[in-house]
């Protein structure tokens, strides 16, 4: 599957769709917009009319909250586990700066270059939870394929339909296309729709309560990088502070160098764990929505990982599948949220809810 093909045609879709009734409407985009007040601009919480930047109109069908002119976003109404994270990353940056950088630097090389790699690593790990956690996962445009605008928007049965794609495979494997009733429009491979989100995602891999955000095509890798620079600055920080506890004379002359050696060692389990957990998922060419579906059990995290025999992804070999899944293109912003839309643009309408015709 070529992914940058189809993010340029789902790119194509949303210009085709915002061309909709622009004839109708041409006096109402000409109109110049009304300036975004200082307040809407820092935290914009619900559906403004005072602009016609996508920022402000996204609220309104997803479950989106833009602070700074859309360049940050979070979810709302969900547990804010995301600031507890980042006080639990920045806590031992504090600690280290204040009581140890100093006394470490002054006892040898080993120990100084131990400073410099906690302090790069651990820049490394709050700037990738920062765009792991408020940048766009690869939210795909809404209203894309609406079949009928009668009828209360009624969808026609072959809509509930899975489509098998066809692949150049030998073996029979396939690709599965589904149509999402919410958004309106036909899901590319590997996208999944997000209810927490209320928005389909491109390889959408799992909604992260940790980061309040959902992991997808264009934040992936920020999220492994935040995992592995998670991992190292904690094993860094337990080595220079394991170094200077060894040096003293007595280890209670230097209590929080002790403290961030338990806080470290305790904080370097989970982020340690979900790391072999994603290098074996990217292994076997597989997102982590994939592998629930297939295991299909509440101690999924038990069972052995293993590519299933209708994966299409697989490339056979551990190393590509790994360098294809991490690496893969960002590709474009379907939905950029700094971007401007014209009056009525299809993509920021909530539709009312469809149905088929038997249901009708």
């Amino acid at each position: 599957m070529n992914r940058w093909k189809v993010t340029n045609n789902w790119r194509n879709f949303s210009k085709m769709r915002r061309n909709v009734n622009h004839k109708d409407k041409e006096s109402d985009c000409s109109a110049s917009p009304q300036p975004l007040g200082f307040s809407t601009w820092l935290i914009t919480l619900e559906h403004s009319d005072e602009s016609n930047k996508n920022y402000g109109a996204m609220p309104a069908v997803t479950n989106y909250i833009f602070f700074m002119g859309g360049r940050f976003r979070t979810i709302s109404g969900t547990k804010v586990l995301s600031i507890l994270v980042l006080a639990l990353v920045i806590a031992p940056m504090v600690l280290f700066s204040i009581f140890e950088t100093r006394k470490q630097w002054n006892l040898g090389t080993a120990c100084r270059v131990l400073v410099v790699l906690f302090y790069y690593f651990w820049i490394t790990c709050f700037a990738s939870f920062i765009r792991t956690a408020t940048t766009d996962p690869g939210v795909l445009p809404r209203n894309i394929h609406v079949p009928t605008v009668i009828n209360d928007y009624e969808l026609p049965q072959e809509y509930y339909n899975i489509i098998t794609l066809p692949t150049s495979d030998p073996c029979e494997r396939s690709v599965d296309v589904k149509y999402c009733p919410t958004c309106r429009i036909w899901r590319p491979p590997r996208a999944s729709h997000c209810s927490t989100c209320e928005t389909c995602i491109m390889t959408h891999d799992h909604h992260c309560v940790w980061v309040n955000n959902c992991i997808g095509q264009r934040n992936y890798r920020y999220f492994l990088a935040f995992l592995s620079s998670c991992t190292i600055t904690a094993a860094t920080c337990i080595a220079s502070c394991s170094i200077h506890i060894s040096k003293v004379a007595h280890a209670s002359d230097s209590p929080v160098a002790i403290l961030l050696v338990i806080y470290c060692g305790l904080g370097f389990c989970y982020p340690f764990i979900l790391l072999i957990y994603h290098v074996f998922l990217t292994g076997t060419q597989q997102t982590t929505r994939e592998y629930l579906k297939t295991v299909q059990s509440k101690t999924a995290v038990f069972h052995k990982i293993t590519s299933p025999q209708n994966n299409a992804f697989d490339k056979k070999n551990i190393f590509s599948n790994m360098i294809s899944l991490i690496c893969e293109p960002r590709g474009l912003s379907l939905v950029s949220a700094r971007s401007r839309h014209s009056k009525g643009d299809w993509r920021f309408l909530n539709l009312p809810q469809p149905h088929s015709f038997q249901k009708a």
